[in-house]
């Protein structure tokens, strides 16, 4: 794989062009220290190499609406039942790029927010689908067909080109994976003496932690061929010998290990150390930061616990789990520990009597008059005095009422502070 993605001389010292392998690219990888960047697993990649196209990649997702088919259409049905494609303005999505039969044009830019298919029922109610906040891309298709059902129903396609950013994760074919931490200049790399720059510069203690020293020979190997060496069967079942590789690399005029002098790219002094340098293959993982990144100020939260909801997609908040709540607590931060699990996510207020202890609801009721007020009243004690208001987590409030169910009265202690 490594030889085929090289290219393989043709007549006239033409290079023939090399095949497609969508899951990765040959890359020159160093196995050095760049400016404290690439500690563990992570790596420093070549911010010009990107900017030429290397693992740049394209993403397609599809979106599918149904309407009923107006054949199949029962007349005595309600008009909220009758929904059709198209376009109308709509209160919750932007309809910017929908023609008049409610679908985007090809080409068009769709952000988030957007209206991707408009559906609307002949009341007027809205039916369309819309872009979540983390979704976007250009329209690649859009498809309108029918099924065995009696329902037309349309696809609509967005391609999304993402090139690498910080976060993402990348991985050789000997499992050694690591995350983006950096994208350094070209100049800021160092060069050998015929003016290579590295691709991707990965730390030299990724290799005994991980016990891959495969990789290493995959790129002595794939050094060699590259210039000019003959191709080896790198297969677990092949007799290919360490021998061997050094050879073929020896006779290339390279030193037998693959250790190379370079220069130091920011002042052009010589590196004292010899520096490991060679091509692997390396291909990009799913594991996008695009897709994970996540924040939220204020948001949704649940009907019945009124917490915010747990996912990105919905625009739900950041867990502050248990582990979390022990950091804070060793910290003695506990301002920060309240404000995290009480005013930013469920606080409430409730009335406790004092004399009772127990919980006062607000209801209305007639008073002495005949005139009728809302507020707060203990129905054991049936008084409205000695009442004081607390600020608890509405999860606790939640609690004390599905136990009061179940004829289980809670007791609360009020102190004034």
């Amino acid at each position: 794989m490594t030889s085929d993605c090289l290219g393989k001389p043709g007549r006239h010292n033409r290079i023939v062009p090399k095949p497609e392998y969508y899951n990765g690219q040959n890359a020159i990888v160093a196995v050095n220290v760049h400016l404290g960047f690439n500690q563990e697993d992570s790596i420093v990649m070549n911010r010009a190499s990107l900017e030429r196209g290397m693992f740049r990649s394209e993403h397609i997702r599809s979106y599918k609406a149904e309407v009923d088919n107006k054949e199949s259409l029962d007349k005595r049905r309600k008009p909220d039942d009758c929904v059709n494609f198209g376009k109308m303005q709509s209160k919750f999505g932007r309809v910017d790029s929908l023609d008049d039969d409610g679908f985007p044009y090809v080409g068009a830019n769709l952000q988030s927010g957007d209206i991707i298919i408009g559906r609307c029922s002949e009341s007027g109610a809205d039916h369309s689908i819309k872009l979540k906040h983390t979704e976007r891309g250009m329209v690649q298709k859009v498809l309108l067909s029918s099924n065995d059902d009696g329902k037309n129903f349309a696809v609509v396609s967005l391609r999304q080109v993402r090139s690498p950013c910080l976060g993402d994760k990348f991985s050789s074919m000997h499992g050694q994976k690591g995350v983006l931490g950096f994208l350094e200049s070209q100049e800021n790399f160092p060069f050998t003496i015929q003016g290579v720059v590295p691709d991707i510069v990965i730390n030299p203690h990724a290799f005994p932690s991980r016990q891959t020293p495969g990789q290493l020979l995959e790129a002595a190997l794939g050094k060699g061929i590259a210039c000019g060496g003959s191709k080896r069967y790198a297969t677990p079942f092949s007799t290919l010998s360490v021998d061997d590789i050094t050879d073929q690399l020896h006779s290339a005029g390279f030193a037998r290990w693959g250790n190379e002098r370079v220069y130091n790219g920011a002042t052009g002094a010589m590196v004292r150390s010899l520096i490991f340098m060679g091509p692997t293959f390396y291909q990009r993982l799913i594991h996008m930061s695009e897709d994970k990144v996540k924040f939220r100020n204020t948001g949704p939260v649940h009907p019945l616990t009124r917490q915010p909801v747990a996912d990105r997609k919905r625009f739900g908040g950041i867990k502050f789990g248990e582990m979390e709540r022990d950091c804070l607590i060793a910290h003695g931060a506990s301002a920060n520990l309240h404000e995290r699990l009480f005013t930013l996510s469920d606080s409430s207020q409730m009335h406790v009597c004092q004399k009772c202890k127990n919980v006062a609801y607000v209801i209305l009721r007639t008073v002495a008059g005949g005139r009728k007020i809302r507020g707060p009243h203990c129905r054991i004690c049936d008084s409205a005095d000695d009442l004081v208001r607390v600020n608890v987590p509405y999860g606790a409030k939640l609690l004390c009422q599905e136990l009061f169910s179940m004829g289980i009265s809670l007791k609360f202690e009020t102190r004034f502070c």
